[in-house]
């Protein structure tokens, strides 16, 4: 099994189209938000294209479920025509259990509260566009970073589970930057 992670796209189609090349081989990949629409405090960089990504997103084979972000709007859902927008998004497969959620609403504890009430084994946040893996308990929560406009060391990444372990990727070369056991 092989679950993708991606978040923080924000109208960049180039940048989302090497995303799901690079996780052609995932099972599913859960997006935590963040779409189309550059956010007020992100810089507009060169290759934003919402109405590109748009198409992107609906020429896309990949199964792609994505949790609704603080800059995605009413609208968004009308021009994607994408049936799942949820700010909260649970799956489960072969056990283990993620919840997506983009991380502007809630603080720690209550994603920790979150994590023991629905018994998630690896919760994944966005919205900060910063790498994230930190064990709680038997969980892990973990941020992929953004593909598009990336905070902290700069490095656009997205992350997947596989066998036991998070890989987070840098999306410019494909290489892997850390791999964490849960």
């Amino acid at each position: 099994m092989k679950i993708g992670f991606i978040s923080d796209i924000h109208g960049y189609p180039k940048r989302f189209k090497r995303a799901m090349e690079l996780l052609k081989d995932a099972d599913v990949v859960l997006c935590a938000g963040d779409v189309l629409y550059h956010g007020p405090r992100n810089p507009i960089l060169e290759g934003y294209n919402p109405q590109g990504l748009i198409e992107e997103i609906k020429n896309n084979q990949k199964e792609l479920i994505i949790a609704r972000g603080n800059c995605d709007a009413e609208v968004d859902l009308m021009v994607l025509e994408y049936p799942v927008f949820t700010p909260v998004v649970f799956y489960e497969k072969d056990g283990v259990r993620f919840m997506v959620n983009h991380g502007h609403e809630y603080n720690d504890d209550e994603i920790k509260m979150m994590i023991d009430r629905f018994k998630i084994d690896v919760m994944v946040l966005g919205h900060t566009h910063i790498r994230r893996f930190e064990k709680y308990k038997d969980s892990v929560i973990i941020n992929p970073g953004s593909i598009s406009v990336p905070k902290g060391d700069g490095i656009p990444s997205f992350a997947y589970y596989e066998d036991g372990y998070i890989v987070f990727v840098n999306l410019n070369n494909g290489e892997i930057i850390e791999k964490n056991k849960i």
